[in-house]
């Protein structure tokens, strides 16, 4: 099971990674869960396609990116790998401009967030984030 990690700001939660999927075309949300999905079924230790899923450095080291290429763009989502409880985080998503990189406060922000993820409880959405969130969207159209 996947469990996705919700940031409260200003009494406001979000669920970042699901925000960032809403606004992605059908065929990168499905490929990057699936990605998801058959990381979580096989194991992180037997995935051996690090192009679309890799473990992170520094700052993230605790976390996985999952990574699919468009002609224009690398979409991204962020994990936390929980193997003490058997769970995946999703912590949040982005995109970046092929051929470019991300400055080091984008990772700093991200291992901030995926940090949360060890609190007592865990910050994780619940069926409300995300009704409200698809419902918010569905009024922007």
């Amino acid at each position: 099971m996947a469990d996705w990690l919700v940031r409260t700001e200003g009494g406001e939660r979000d669920v970042p990674a699901f925000s960032f999927l809403l606004v992605q075309p059908a065929a990168v949300r499905l490929q990057l869960l699936a990605i998801v999905d058959a990381v979580r079924t096989t194991g992180p230790d037997r995935w051996n396609d690090t192009t679309s899923y890799d473990s992170m450095r520094g700052v993230c080291a605790n976390s996985t990116r999952l990574a699919i290429d468009t002609a224009r763009c690398t979409n991204r989502l962020y994990l936390r790998r929980q193997r003490e409880h058997r769970r995946v985080v999703i912590v949040d998503g982005g995109a970046k401009q092929n051929s470019t990189t991300l400055p080091d406060s984008f990772y700093d922000e991200l291992a901030a967030l995926a940090a949360t993820a060890e609190r007592d409880p865990p910050p994780f959405a619940t069926a409300d984030d995300f009704a409200r969130i698809a419902l918010d969207q569905m009024g922007d159209q």
